[in-house]
């Protein structure tokens, strides 16, 4: 699962879609779909990561889902040899990003109830 957190400029995503591939592509078409409202935002992308254990990305999410709902997306990674063109591989993964809010839901607390109870046995 991916964790991204609106209002971010940069934040780098770990995952392994070249498990999957038989090629390694120059560049990675990602498509995220709200799982409520069924937004679409999508972004080439090209691996950072030094390592082949898994394929690093840089994603800015305060421009790309600045306007949408935070919560669950679904999302699919594709290859291509050339950006910005139609993927040229078949789906590389797929799986769920949750995108926390710029700000953290903090719920009302009460402390008016007393918790001094009384109990009784039969």
């Amino acid at each position: 699962m991916i964790i991204l957190n609106l209002g971010e400029n940069s934040e780098m995503i770990r995952v392994t879609p070249l498990e999957n591939s038989a090629t390694t592509p120059a560049f990675y078409y990602f498509l995220f779909v709200n799982r409520i409202t069924n937004d679409e935002v999508d972004m080439w992308l090209t691996n950072v990561s030094t390592t082949a254990r898994y394929q690093k990305f840089q994603i800015n999410t305060e421009n790309l889902f600045g306007d949408y709902d935070t919560g669950f997306w679904s999302y699919t990674i594709q290859g291509a040899s050339v950006n910005n063109v139609v993927p040229t591989t078949p789906i590389l993964e797929s799986g769920y990003m949750y995108l926390y809010p710029e700000t953290e839901f903090n719920p009302t607390e009460y402390n008016e109830q007393s918790n001094q109870f009384k109990t009784y046995n039969g």
